[in-house]
């Protein structure tokens, strides 16, 4: 319960930072907020849906989730597959 509470609170906290710095010069905004919200995911089945709509309407963001899910550890591997759009849709 406290790790679900945990990963929630730093996924809310990435993808918030990553909007803010998305506006910045750095690229590492889009990156941040995909880390998030996958996080989010993670500790939290009810948002999965919501993922798995934004990864079906935004390609850009389907693309940068399958990188991250290429480089994540196995339990985040999960939340990627449970949202991964092509595996939902065949």
């Amino acid at each position: 319960m406290i790790a679900r509470v945990a990963t929630t609170i730093v996924g809310v906290l990435l993808a918030f930072y990553g909007v803010i710095a998305a506006i910045s010069p750095l690229p590492l905004g889009i990156p941040l907020v995909v880390l998030g919200l996958i996080m989010i995911a993670a500790a939290n089945p009810a948002a999965r849906p919501l993922i798995l709509k934004m990864r079906r309407r935004w390609r850009w963001f389907d693309r940068l989730a399958r990188e991250a899910a290429r480089r994540s550890p196995e339990r985040f591997r999960a939340t990627f597959e449970d949202t991964d759009p092509d595996k939902r849709d065949g």
